[in-house]
């Protein structure tokens, strides 16, 4: 019987993965559409949209994309074509995958069986590894390559060969997503120092695969650094605030103004302070149990579910458990790596400035804390049978926790199949497939289309949805490359306005429209237009109120 439990997890987490993968999450980013279209530029032409060849860094949108899961996306693109089945496909087999070596990875760790079973269960239910599986969201590799590269290490401890594999895993990991670059390394001399004696005893095997990772390490540093994508980090940091540390002049001179010296307040209020404070409340943030329970990922845009944990409620006991087994010094072999793993996991999340709880910089914690509350399932399974020894607690146990799981689980899937559609529809850009069919279908009958850069970075909604030639874009990026030289902006839709084809994207303004004396098709968020101008299509959300707009300026 217990041989065919992984293999019937595996096909459970596979088709709670892959089922209605066009519909669910709803709508279709432009990170994702942006990921999908390099990877056909890249099929196409072996360039990016800009017209890299093979980079190693997509500039995308400005905002400098690690370019794995665009790569990993080219055989689904090719064999399906260019849609959104495609490009989130990827995500579906390695957030599937994941729950394999994760599986392999534990029971290598920790010898333990029921562990490793009760891990890849929990992975495979878990909403957020769900959530962000059924997406071309990057985050989700870094949930396989981690435990990949981790079950490699430790087979190359025995076995040399398996180590490259371990380098190459780790060294792949660090172009799968930006926050994997800080948490990997991390990771990697988290293992080396667990296992130091073994490690450097053996070093004389591992030349190749040292030697591999710091290549791949070198590689990822100079393209962190270098360009644009060094920009784009300094922006994101906690150590470059959006105020250009205003509010540490505020509280400076505040306290300046209660009475308190000026080299007192300075002492107190300066940048190593704000800094300090910042990280130490984004850290303990992402590991609080309201992130974990409550309220989850903080914004809609990666299909999470905003104003839902993360994990399951009922897995608070089980965390709970695991502490106090750990604290009685009855805890698995392997323990002290998951508790420095989910130590050092928070990191990235807390480095990065952000508005609330980023779920999706916080994916390196998995599958760590699954881990964990599998093996508070493991301890507290052994401690009812040695209490209640008479009433053959195991015949109830197994089954009643199997029951709590699925029916939690119902209810996440309650919640993501019924209710959180509506309510991240316009954050996840549901929509706009249609309304670029219609422009395609009616483009020829204008001068030109205008689209809003109010509905997100509006070219590549044109260029993915109608298929455009590589080419095109590629040559169309030169000029935009040049403005954004020009005007001194990072993203492109920052661009007061910029061309591709007969598209004109930027702000609304139909007056000025108008006076171009252009026959113009606009497309725009509801607030943009007047009552009076003649809508041409309307796009909303089951009856929900109007997302896009597509109007004709001429027509009253």
């Amino acid at each position: 019987m217990k041989r065919f439990l992984l293999p019937a997890i595996l096909l459970l987490a596979l088709f709670l993965r892959v089922v209605w993968l066009d519909k669910y999450p709803v709508g279709f980013t432009q990170d994702e559409a942006g990921l999908g279209y390099d990877a056909y530029s890249l099929l196409k032409t072996g360039k990016d949209m800009w017209g890299e060849t093979f980079p190693l860094t997509l500039r995308s949108f400005g905002d400098y994309k690690l370019p794995l899961y665009s790569y990993l996306a080219i055989p689904s693109v090719y064999l399906f074509g260019l849609s959104e089945v495609a490009v989130r496909l990827p995500g579906a087999i390695f957030g599937t995958l994941a729950i394999l070596v994760s599986y392999l990875m534990v029971k290598k760790l920790s010898e333990n069986e029921n562990l490793a079973i009760y891990s890849a269960l929990f992975l495979a239910l878990s909403p957020w590894h769900i959530s962000l599986s059924r997406g071309a969201f990057e985050a989700n590799l870094t949930t396989f390559f981690i435990p990949f590269g981790v079950l490699s290490f430790l087979g190359g401890m025995k076995d040399s060969k398996k180590m490259i594999l371990a380098a190459v895993a780790f060294g792949l990991n660090l172009f799968a997503y930006h926050p994997a670059r800080i948490f990997t390394p991390l990771i990697v001399a988290a293992l080396v120092l667990l296992n130091r004696k073994q490690f450097f005893e053996g070093l004389a095997k591992y030349r190749l695969p040292v030697f591999t990772f710091l290549f791949f390490l070198g590689v990822s540093l100079f393209t962190a650094f270098w360009g644009g994508a060094a920009t784009r980090g300094a922006d994101l940091a906690i150590f470059n605030p959006t105020d250009n540390w205003a509010s540490v002049s505020d509280r400076r001179y505040e306290g300046v103004m209660e009475g308190l010296p000026d080299w007192a307040s300075r002492i107190f209020s300066n940048k190593v302070t704000y800094v300090l404070r910042t990280f130490t409340h984004n850290y303990l943030t992402h590991l609080s149990p309201s992130f974990l329970f409550i309220q989850g990922a903080g914004e809609w845009t990666y299909g999470m579910i905003s104003g839902r944990g993360v994990l399951y409620l009922f897995e608070i006991i089980l965390l709970t458990m695991a502490i106090i087994a750990i604290v009685r010094g009855q805890s698995f072999k392997g323990v002290n790596f998951i508790l420095v793993w989910l130590a050092l996991a928070a990191i990235p999340a807390a480095l990065t400035k952000g508005s609330g709880y980023a779920a999706n910089r916080a994916t390196v914690m998995m599958p760590a804390i699954q881990i964990l509350s599998a093996y508070g399932l493991v301890y507290l399974q052994t401690v009812l049978k040695t209490k209640f020894r008479n009433l053959n607690i195991g015949k109830y146990f197994v089954p009643g926790i199997v029951f709590v799981l699925l029916f939690s689980f119902a209810g996440f899937a309650e919640d993501y199949l019924y209710h959180a559609p509506p309510k991240g529809a316009e954050a996840m850009k549901y929509g706009m497939e249609e309304a670029v069919a219609y422009l395609n279908e009616n483009q020829a009958k204008y001068d030109q289309v205008v689209v809003s850069r109010s509905l997100g970075v509006p070219h590549i909604w044109v260029a993915f949805y109608g298929k455009l030639d590589p080419k095109l874009v590629q040559d169309a990026s030169v000029e935009w490359a040049k403005q954004q030289e020009e005007k001194g902006v990072v993203y492109t839709d920052q661009l007061g306005n910029y061309r591709l084809g007969k598209y004109v994207f930027g702000d609304v303004n139909l007056e000025d429209i108008v006076r171009t004396g252009k026959k113009s098709l606009v497309m725009g968020r509801p607030w943009e237009f007047k009552r009076e101008n003649q809508i041409l299509m309307t796009v909303n959300y089951r009856n929900q109120a109007p997302l896009i707009l597509i109007v004709d300026p001429l027509i009253r």
